[in-house]
């Protein structure tokens, strides 16, 4: 799914109350994302079609994830604040930036040597591990608007700051 840029066109809602559902859907994102990196169980042990396919399932499952959280957020609407538009777009930006560090994430598994299934597995913790970390909370305070400061604030006091920020 293509996101647009902006927001405009978006029904502006309550900063309180865009945050309070925003962090109601940032739980069932959570719970998807969960189940889908489930999948990855198998990296441990399992041998390298078996994780090929799994990542395969993972990263379907998560860029579904993903996508519904967006479209959530999209149809609670934008918030009501000075900047709400650019909230909406790094929202849209930063879910793009997870999608391509999975399919990265991804590619980089097809790509390796799988001769030798230990070195393999362990290719595949490595890279694991290295995967980028992108923080939308950076990206909001970029925006550097005071009431995106307050916003990301509620978010943290919100309880679901865990969630939607790395940091």
């Amino acid at each position: 799914m293509a996101f647009g840029c902006g927001g405009g066109g978006l029904e502006k809602v309550d900063a309180d109350d865009w945050v309070q559902d925003v962090c109601d859907k940032a739980f069932d994102f959570d719970d998807a994302f969960l189940e889908a990196g489930e999948e990855l169980d198998v990296v441990e042990d399992g041998d390298p079609d078996e994780i090929k396919d799994a990542i395969e399932e993972f990263a379907d499952q998560a860029n579904e994830a993903i996508d519904t959280f967006i479209e959530d957020i999209e149809d609670i609407g934008e918030p009501d604040i000075e900047g709400g538009s650019d909230v909406i777009k790094a929202f849209r930006d930063h879910a793009e930036d997870e999608k391509k560090i999975i399919s990265d994430f991804k590619n980089d598994v097809d790509d390796l040597d799988d001769d030798d299934e230990d070195d393999f597995r362990d290719e595949v913790i490595e890279l694991l591990q290295d995967t980028e970390d992108v923080d939308l909370r950076e990206r909001l305070e970029d925006l550097d608007e005071d009431d995106v400061d307050d916003l990301i604030d509620d978010i943290d006091g919100e309880g679901c700051g865990s969630i939607i920020f790395s940091s």
